[in-house]
Formats: C-alpha cells, structure tokens, sequence
C-alpha cells in the first residue's frame, strides 16, 4: 500500500497552538503522530512524507528511523526540515500508480501537467482556492491537519485520493490518467 503525510512538525511545540491540534504537549503529539502511522503501516508499504517532519536533526532523524524501522519511507524536502536534510531531499517527485501521475511536493503547486494528481502539505488544512482550470483540480494536502474520511493526524493512502478524485468528479470527463 501507498500512503502519504506531510507537516509532523515533530518538537515543534507552538504547532500545536498554531494549527489547534487536540495535544496537550509536544510529546504527546510526537508520540501520536507515530502511533498512528505505525499502526497502520506495514512491511511491503511505502510511506512518503511531503516535508515539515521535524526542524531538529536529531529529532528528524530518530523519528525518520522509527518509520523506516516498518516500511519503506521516501522524503521530499520541506521548508521546516533541517538544512543538512533538505540539500540531500528531492523538492519534488513524480508517482505512477495505476496509470496515473502523481506529483508530490511540499507546496501546493499553482500550476501542473493537467490531468495529474497534485499532493502537498505545507497549508495545515486550510483551503487552497481550486484552479480554475478544471483539469488542475486534482490536488490535496495530504497534511496531518487535514481531515480525510472524518480523521486527522493519520498518513492517507492512495486508494483514500483515488475515492476523493472519483466521488468528488474532479475531472471533465477528460482522461483523468497521466502519460506512460
């Protein structure tokens, strides 16, 4: 299975006040944000986080090493990750997953390959006004602040993006499949 997160923000204690998250300390929130990844991630699944994990190195990396302790996780750089991450981090990535494209970056791109699925973070679950061009309307924030299927604080899977294209008509009828 294929999931996705962004803006852990792990140490960061004023996130919790920024974004009213429902933690009482910064520990707490740390502790939950990696329980709930890791009960539902497992061996054979690839978890990428689209930046903001932690601004500390030693944090970054403990936490970075819990993850990766249970699947396969890929990093795109954030604007809150350490500077000696961020230089070694792509700022983008591209995904093929049943014949359709995904970009993946930290900041909710304006303007993409039409007809392409547009994953971000960095906007905490506040809205980014749709494109006007209906086939750029594919992009969400996949965020731990954003709430998908009634929850927050949990990765979101492919399967989770695929159900909010189709239900949410998100296309004109177009192909909605990216290029081979």
């Amino acid at each position: 299975m294929i999931y996705f997160t962004s803006d852990w923000h792990i140490g960061h204690e004023n996130i919790i006040k920024y974004c009213n998250r429902p933690f009482h300390s910064v520990g707490e929130m740390n502790g939950q944000l990696l329980s709930n990844a890791i009960g539902m991630l497992s061996k054979g699944d690839t978890l990428y986080v689209l930046g903001d994990f932690s601004f500390d190195v030693a944090e970054f990396s403990a936490y970075r090493m819990a993850l990766e302790s249970v699947c396969e996780t890929i990093f795109v750089a954030g604007n809150h990750d350490p500077k000696k991450f961020r230089s070694s981090l792509p700022l983008a990535l591209e995904l093929k997953h049943n014949h359709r494209a995904t970009y993946l970056c930290h900041y909710p791109w304006s303007s993409w390959r039409p007809n392409t699925v547009m994953l971000h973070g960095h906007c905490h679950g506040n809205p980014v006004p749709p494109h006007p061009d209906a086939r750029l309307r594919m992009r969400f924030d996949v965020g731990v602040d954003t709430e998908w299927d009634g929850r927050k604080y949990f990765p979101i899977s492919i399967e989770q993006i695929e159900n909010r294209i189709e239900k949410e008509k998100l296309y004109d009828g177009g192909d909605v499949r990216g290029r081979e």
